[in-house]
Formats: structure tokens, sequence, C-alpha cells
């Protein structure tokens, strides 16, 4: 596996290094710590034949930035002691972009990033960055929120039956999680209502059968999804709820005290994002602790 940190020193990319140790990560893996200095590509040398300084100033930030890649290679090695770290630094535009541009070239399985950042300009902003990755980048992204784990792991898994959920599912069943970790399989039922116009012409029980047939339905796949994950060694269970998707999933975070949320990513078309950004980016967006949107790999 091969692990993609963004670092920039501050204390939430700390946190997200930290949060590494409840993601049933293996023992054996890759990781790069990149850190971005973001800089204007094309800085003159010199303005009016005087000389600007910031080839000089460049080269300033550049040092630090590898000091800070290597501070967040021995975070990581105390916890992973066994991986094979490597320390990077990237000038760019913008701190998304060449998170993107290394994940793609370094041909990353997993980005992790923080919600925020040091700086105004080098800060992994939420609804900036952290969106950007989740929506654009062609592997999956975790991004860490602080969260306590004082007793079990607990792993929140939205499922809906379709192939990105079930994505998610084989992730979590393929990571190496502690004894004893928890997992809650979670459906969300969005009831259809009748309308005043379609009740004049329709059956006025099509309406509950529909529901009923769904509800059915998600039950069966929850039930499905909890056993395989009792199977991979974790005590799962299964549980439909009712309403809008984007608010029950981080809702059953915060009541179960969760650890952290999984959930199946869309494809990368313009439509496809749009759909991402209704469920994925809103748990991003609103989760209290860290969300991992998975692509399959």
């Amino acid at each position: 596996m091969k692990v993609l940190v963004a670092y920039d020193g501050s204390s939430y990319a700390d946190i997200a290094i930290d949060d590494l140790r409840w993601a049933g990560l293996p023992a054996v893996a890759e990781a790069l710590v990149l850190s971005v200095v973001e800089w204007p590509l094309q800085a003159p040398r010199s303005w009016g034949m005087v000389d600007t300084g910031f080839a000089e100033d460049l080269e300033h930030h550049i040092k630090a930035a590898e000091r800070l890649a290597e501070q967040g290679c021995l975070g990581l090695q105390r916890y992973f002691p066994e991986w094979k770290l490597q320390a990077a630094v990237s000038p760019a535009g913008h701190a998304s972009t060449a998170i993107l541009d290394k994940a793609h070239e370094w041909e990353a399985d997993l980005i992790v990033a923080g919600t925020h950042g040091r700086s105004a300009l080098a800060r992994v902003v939420l609804g900036s960055v952290s969106l950007k990755l989740v929506q654009q980048a062609h592997c999956s992204v975790r991004i860490a929120r602080p969260h306590r784990v004082d007793g079990s792991i607990r792993i929140l898994i939205g499922d809906d039956g379709s192939s990105e959920a079930e994505a998610a599912l084989a992730e979590v069943c393929r990571r190496n999680w502690a004894k004893g970790t928890e997992v809650r399989v979670a459906a969300v039922h969005e009831l259809l209502v009748r309308t005043n116009v379609e009740g004049l012409a329709l059956d006025p029980n099509l309406y509950d059968r529909i529901n009923e047939d769904e509800h059915f339905r998600l039950k069966q796949i929850v039930k499905e999804a909890a056993g395989k994950c009792d199977l991979s060694g974790m005590r799962a269970m299964g549980i439909v709820g009712e309403g809008d998707p984007k608010e029950v999933l981080v809702r059953e975070a915060r009541n179960w005290n969760a650890s952290a949320i999984f959930v199946g990513a869309r494809g990368m078309s313009r439509v496809e994002r749009v759909l991402l950004g209704s469920v994925s980016s809103s748990a991003v967006a609103h989760a209290p602790c860290s969300v991992e949107v998975v692509r399959a790999r």
C-alpha cells in the first residue's frame, strides 16, 4: 500500500498522522510525506533591473518545507517503524494541485490530510483543499479530525448497495483492525412521498409498497455487509435509518461516537462529482470524526 501524507507542520497535520493509528493500515507499507510550498511558479529574479530576492526567498521556503517533511516522516516512524518512508517537497501555485499531481505521479493508494493547516497560503482549508482532494483524487482520501479512541475503534460504513459502497466495504474488510473493533453498516432510506396531483391518478397504496420494498432491500444489504465484516474479525451490525443520507450518516457518527466514517466515491465525470458532493463531501464537511472516501483500486 502506498500512502501520501500532506504535511505542513500544523497541529492538524500532526492529528492526521496520529489518526492513522486507528485506520487499520498494514504494518508494512510505503509512505511519502509531502510538504507544499505555495509560491508563484514564475517569480522573476529581477524587476526593472533590480534584484527582487524572490529566488532567495523561494529557496528559503523550500528548505523549511524539507525540514517539515522530514519532521512528518519522524512522526510516522514512531507509529509505523517498518514502513518505507520518504520526504518530498513541491513548490506549486496551490496545495491541492501539488498533492493531486504527486499522488497521481506516485500512484498513491491513499491520500491523508488534516482539515486545516498553518497559514492562509499553505493551509489545508476545509472547503478548499480537502474537498478538492475528495472530489478529484484518483485514489482514496482520508480527511482526519481530532478524535480520542478510549475503547474499541468504531467504524461507520455508509452503504446503499452501489458498487462504490461495495468498494468502501471491501476496503474496511481488507484492513488490519485491532481486536474488538466495532462496525456499523448504515443505509439510509429516503421515503417516497406522494404529492396531491399524483394521488389523483395513482393507487394510494403504491407508495407504501415501494417504501416497504426499499426498506427491505436496504435491510438485506446491511445484513450481508455486516456478515462480511464479522467474517473479517470485526463485531458488526447493520442499521437502516430514514431521512436525508447527508444528515443521517453524520448524526449516527456523532451519536455513536464513531472513530471514522467510510463512504464510497463516485466516478470522475462532472455529473458524478455533483453526486459525490451530496453525501461524501457532506460527510467530510460536517462529520465529528475522520472520513475516508474510498475509490476502488
